[in-house]
């Protein structure tokens, strides 16, 4: 029997705001409280999950997702077991390749291509899945060279995430995280923030095959989590899926069968977490803050005394 369960991903604005986002989001029975991490565009996320830590008792917390490429894997597991000091057993830390090109010039340096993004961060997990075991780690890599005693604290029950879509990455994830994290975007456009989208069902079953035959081969079996780019509720489904259609450029049949967008009645949208529950084993979700009462109201359906559990066939090893 598998449970489905929301995350929120959110920065702050202000102490007042967040210190209530997270008190919220922990009443409401999310499972954890994400922090974005775009160096020089938002906050610190692990100062803001310390003040998120000290208003909550139960709630996860962690980044979604720290940018490797600009980071160290010691500073990144360091901050993580400080975090994991004020919550214990609580803390996430989330790791992806990064995109943005702003956040390498700011530092003096090109963004590396996507396959140079790709083995640093293949390495990165590498390493922080070793300090966060309590190992020490060295290691001399090609994108990495570090010589780490074990982390003080590091072994306080961080759980690692990896976001990404590049298979190298997926192996990765699959070898070392408690959770992978799929986004489905592609190819970052000429802004540098935005993504070509990737949501057909083709696309999404590759990735999960890749992330399936990694992980039975090491015997593990990681967590498969969706961020939902999209939340409408829409009181006619298949109209609003044609809108977004005509917006994104993306075919309908691939909006309406995709993890990565919910759109409908809140009802529609139970009925649809059902589906890929049992299609793709995926039930662990994360959404930004716009979404929070949208989902609110699909989490006391997914509760309900008809519904309290979904089974759903496991990804990994089923």
């Amino acid at each position: 029997m598998t449970e489905i369960s929301f995350s929120v991903q959110a920065r702050p604005r202000d102490r007042n705001s967040w210190v209530d986002l997270a008190r919220r989001t922990e009443a409401g029975g999310f499972s954890a409280l994400y922090a974005a991490d775009h160096p020089g565009h938002g906050s610190s996320p692990f100062v803001s999950l310390a003040a998120a830590a000290a208003v909550t008792d139960r709630i996860g917390l962690g980044t979604y997702v720290s940018q490797a490429g600009v980071r160290e894997p010691v500073h990144m597991v360091n901050d993580a077991a400080a975090l994991a000091l004020l919550a214990p057993q609580r803390v996430v830390l989330g790791l992806g390749a990064g995109h943005t090109p702003a956040e390498w010039r700011q530092i003096g340096r090109e963004r590396p291509s996507p396959g140079e993004r790709a083995g640093r961060l293949v390495e990165f997990v590498e390493v922080a899945a070793r300090l966060l075991g309590g190992e020490g780690a060295a290691h001399e890599g090609r994108h990495l060279r570090v010589h780490a005693a074990p982390i003080d604290g590091a072994d306080r029950g961080v759980r690692l995430l990896v976001g990404g879509g590049h298979p190298e990455i997926l192996r990765a994830a699959a070898r070392a995280a408690d959770i992978v994290a799929l986004t489905g975007l592609g190819r970052t456009l000429a802004d540098g923030h935005d993504h070509e989208v990737r949501w057909s069902r083709g696309d999404l079953r590759r990735q999960l095959d890749v992330v399936r035959e990694e992980a039975q081969r090491h015997g593990r079996r990681p967590v498969i989590d969706a961020l939902v780019q999209v939340v409408r509720r829409a009181d006619d489904r298949e109209a609003a899926l044609a809108d977004l259609s005509a917006e994104l450029g993306a075919p309908v049949d691939d909006l309406a069968g995709t993890p990565f967008v919910m759109v409908g009645t809140e009802d529609e949208m139970v009925a649809q977490l059902r589906r890929q529950a049992s299609e793709f084993g995926i039930t662990s979700y994360v959404v930004r803050e716009p979404a929070i009462e949208t989902v609110l109201g699909v989490m006391v359906r997914l509760a309900g005394p008809t519904s309290p559990r979904l089974a759903a066939e496991p990804l990994i090893g089923g």
